[in-house]
């Protein structure tokens, strides 16, 4: 079966909307509990697809200079990118440091990038099962969200303390992958459906109590439902082709998208203003990046080419995620 379906696109586009919203609502200081209720899952489902998504086979059977150069090529240099540009704009304080810095302690949003770069990673340097890497995985991720919290710090002191975002997200990286490599089943649909409902009801109810014993096991409940349910997810047809292409162009739109914010925000847009404006111009810049083969490398577009060329050898054989 593919993975990487039209219906996955469609997720990730509605994820990356989700993103967006939320992001728009921090920068104009507006919380409430939709707000609550996105930020819980949209992240931790991103991981999980990303998990869900990878080619283990291929991540493993290739030689490290070639895997390196293909998702150097592919995350880091648009990453590296936009983070010289982000630290441009704002004065952020460098030091002959900076590269360990901005790696395992990126600035604002762009956290994610290296964080699953080193979830691809431990699959190549742990040639172990799924569930092996699941279990390995679980409790260091419990132990980061009850010690430091669902926060973002650094964890620890020194030159090579990661962003705790390097520590919760794993379970959900290999969760997806778990779920990958399970065959799909009713009673799976049942029992993952009524386990993102009743965590999606929880973390609901905790919004603004301040309890940071329950909101573990509500998040955790809500995402791990979330997650099991995309293998079911793939099977569905739904199309609503701008937001797929949002979502085949997720990269782009989550590097750039708190640029373009700021720049509407300070232009003196309101927030709702701000999200339309941004989904547009995002969209628009996309496409015409797309056409040149540097520019969609540098900042991490799809080229058009290469989209048309790849819709042609999906009918030839099956996609390879």
């Amino acid at each position: 079966m593919a993975k990487n379906t039209p219906s996955i696109d469609l997720l990730k586009g509605l994820l990356i909307l989700l993103v967006m919203g939320g992001h728009v609502m921090e920068i104009t200081h507006v919380s409430n509990s939709a707000f609550w209720i996105g930020s819980g899952f949209r992240m931790p489902l991103m991981v999980g697809i990303s998990g869900y998504l990878l080619n283990v086979a291929r991540t493993r059977e290739d030689a490290p200079g070639t895997l390196l150069f293909r998702y150097g090529r592919r995350m880091l240099l648009p990453w590296a990118v936009a983070t010289s540009i982000y630290v441009t704009v704002s004065h952020v304080p460098l030091s002959w440091t900076a590269p360990v810095d901005l790696f395992l302690r990126p600035v604002f949003h762009l956290w994610y990038i290296p964080a699953l770069f080193c979830f691809i990673l431990s699959t190549r340097l742990l040639p172990f099962s799924p569930l092996t890497l699941l279990a390995l995985s679980a409790p260091v991720s419990l132990a980061a969200m009850y010690g430091f919290g669902l926060g973002h710090a650094a964890v620890g002191q020194g030159l090579f303390a990661p962003d705790s975002r390097f520590l919760y997200y794993p379970v959900y990286f290999f969760f997806g992958m778990w779920m990958a490599a399970r065959p799909l089943s009713r009673q799976h649909i049942w029992m993952a459906s009524i386990a993102a409902g009743l965590g999606l009801v929880w973390w609901a109810a905790l919004y603004g109590s301040g309890d940071q014993l329950a909101y573990v096991p509500a998040r955790l409940l809500m995402c791990i439902g979330l997650i099991a349910l995309l293998r079911s997810w793939t099977e569905w047809h739904w199309r609503f082709p701008a937001v797929e292409a949002i979502g085949r162009g997720s990269l782009f739109f989550y590097l750039w998208h708190p640029l373009v914010m700021s720049l509407a925000i300070f232009a003196g847009c309101n927030a709702l203003t701000t999200l339309a404006l941004a989904i547009l111009l995002l969209a628009m810049a996309h496409v015409a990046t797309g056409r040149s083969p540097l520019l969609a490398l540098l900042l991490g577009a799809r080229e058009r080419s290469s989209v048309k060329a790849s819709r042609q050898l999906s009918k030839l054989q099956p996609a390879d995620a």
